[in-house]
């Protein structure tokens, strides 16, 4: 077998190693976002139906459910890249900075497997120099 052959086949069974530790990375972020989201929701349906007495302890009772819908905002959001991220690897995009296109950094996807962006293009972002879409 030619030489480039066999490092083609070894390429692309290396990437798709990668694929399936990066598909495990981030279905198990998207269980566990939705997971926390349904405790969050019995959680805010059982403070909800309690019949407190004393007008503090509703008050605080509601300050705790718009606080936990908010965090879920965040999460909200992180699932979504979660989402777009399964499909860039389905795609085949998953490795590419979504502005540049260069490679992104190995070690950035194993930190922030949903990143979309290579950490100088993620720096622009940062500092609102780049534009999303």
């Amino acid at each position: 077998m030619p030489k480039s052959t066999a490092a083609g086949k070894s390429k692309r069974r290396k990437a798709a190693s990668g694929d399936q530790l990066f598909r495990s990375k981030l279905t198990e972020a998207r269980d566990e976002i939705l997971s926390q989201y349904e405790r969050d929701v019995r959680q805010g349906q059982e403070s909800a139906e309690e019949a407190s007495q004393d007008i503090v302890d509703r008050a605080t009772s509601a300050y705790n459910r718009e606080f936990m819908f908010s965090l879920s905002g965040n999460e909200r959001e992180t699932l979504i890249q979660i989402e777009r991220a399964l499909k860039r690897l389905d795609d085949g995009t998953y490795y590419d900075c979504e502005n540049c296109g260069q490679p992104i950094a190995r070690k950035r996807l194993e930190a922030v497997p949903w990143t979309r962006y290579c950490i100088d293009c993620q720096e622009l972002k940062e500092q609102g120099l780049l534009e999303e879409e």
